[in-house]
């Protein structure tokens, strides 16, 4: 959360942009809108300061967006007559909620963006009041915290998940487990699960729904251990330690890149917690790899987005081979969250027949749509009454190939997605 200094910025810059709504449009404006050379979208992302990679890719992903949608002649807008170009501006939030939030209010009143797309941690965005107040709508392919789109004490009503959210994520991780490592390791028992995660809304969502669910669906799973740390950790021993003394049969880690990888290493190279850990989808990133090495090796991770299985989707092979041939590297699932947002804003501002900020929320809200690089239930890309979609979800293990000096995943559940079997890693040790 934000300290008292940055909820009176923030203040600050919602009352700007609420006058700035309120006050008729100037003669420049007026001209700019009654023939416009482009639409400007406004990419919402952590640019530098940490996370970069992840913001990286979702800058990718998105500039090779726009580039195809503008190589096939734009978007048409009925207005107008005729198919105008994209600009993607960019508001660069680092990792901090009083610069996201001077971001996005920068897009909004100064760029005059007709929407936005992106949006990465859960804390920063769950600061950012600045759309609800400017009625501008924002899809956001990055913070899962639920609490963003569900939140009563302002309007969301213009505010989209594009993503998991911390309730996807926790409830396919559960049944993972409880489906496929209980009977390995714990047959007669209840499995026992420990979760070290971020405090903040992030990883305050991921435990909860974890807690929610375990209880609501009665499941042979005892949480017996729970460390939290403060987001921007990168040394986690003590809490690894304390969760060794509790003896898990698995460990849910929760964190981006940097620090889910970290946990991992320490956590096997320097405490002896042999066991098997399972990251969320934000960390299905070529670096999470490079990162990790040969300590990924037998380890888990919950995706919605696998650029390296087999094509799952006809979509999915279309956009590596695009991606790959742009970038020179592989995608990442924070980009293909992205690459899809920002097709979706542009076929609804089609459909919404202007550049009224307004009239593209209502054709968001109405999306109904086939699915692209994602599986949603029932194949359809649509928002439900949280303003959320419906992904599928699924779980990778990575494998270290010791000749090629390569870290991989291959998804091992569910069945309909499968590629190969779930095995104990090399160096497990059971809990109890």
């Amino acid at each position: 959360m934000v300290n008292n200094a940055k909820m009176l910025i923030i203040a600050v810059i919602i009352s700007t942009v609420i006058v700035a709504g309120c006050a008729g449009p100037s003669e420049e404006v007026q001209s700019e809108n009654a023939n416009p050379g482009n639409i400007k979208i406004g990419l919402v992302a952590p640019l530098s300061g940490g996370a970069s990679d992840v913001g990286g890719d979702m800058k990718q992903a998105a500039i090779l967006a726009v580039e195809e949608i503008n190589a096939a002649g734009g978007v048409y807008v009925d207005e107008y007559q005729k198919k105008l170009p994209l600009e993607l501006v960019e508001g660069d939030t680092k990792t901090s909620p009083a610069e996201g939030v001077t971001a996005v209010e920068r897009l909004i009143t100064r760029e005059n963006v007709a929407v936005l797309v992106g949006g990465f941690s859960s804390g920063v965005t769950y600061a950012d009041e600045v759309p609800a107040a400017g009625k501008v709508a924002y899809v956001i392919t990055g913070a899962s915290s639920s609490s963003v789109t569900r939140r009563t004490d302002i309007d969301t009503s213009c505010f989209y998940h594009y993503c998991s959210t911390t309730d996807d994520y926790s409830q396919p991780i559960i049944q993972f487990f409880v489906e496929e490592l209980k009977p390995l390791v714990a047959p007669e028992r209840d499995l026992k699960l420990a979760l070290l995660y971020r405090d903040d809304p992030f990883g305050q969502g991921c435990y909860q729904s974890c807690v929610d669910y375990i209880e609501a669906e009665d499941l042979p799973v005892e949480i017996v251990a729970a460390e939290k740390f403060p987001a921007g950790e990168s040394d986690f021993h003590t809490y690894l330690t304390k969760i060794a003394d509790a003896k898990p049969d698995a460990v849910y880690s929760i964190d981006f890149v940097e620090g889910t990888s970290s946990m991992y290493i320490q956590g096997q190279r320097d405490v002896g917690l042999n066991t098997v850990y399972m990251a969320v989808e934000c960390n299905e990133d070529p670096a999470f790899y490079e990162l990790l090495g040969e300590w990924g090796d037998g380890h888990l991770l919950e995706t919605k987005f696998a650029p390296y299985a087999s094509d799952y989707l006809p979509m999915v092979g279309e956009y590596k081979e695009a991606y790959i041939a742009r970038w020179g590297e592989m995608p990442g699932m924070m980009g293909a969250d992205t690459y899809d947002g920002i097709y979706l804003v542009a076929n609804a501002i089609e459909r919404a027949g202007n550049l009224d900020r307004l009239r593209i929320n209502d054709a968001i809200k109405q999306t109904d749509e086939e699915e692209r690089l994602l599986l949603m239930d029932g194949g359809k890309i649509t928002f439900d009454e949280h303003n959320e979609i419906s992904p599928k979800i699924f779980v990778e293990q990575m494998s270290w190939d010791e000749e090629s000096g390569e870290l991989t995943p291959h998804i091992v559940w569910p069945e309909y997605v499968k590629e190969m079997d779930f095995v104990l890693p090399d160096n497990y040790e059971m809990g109890g």
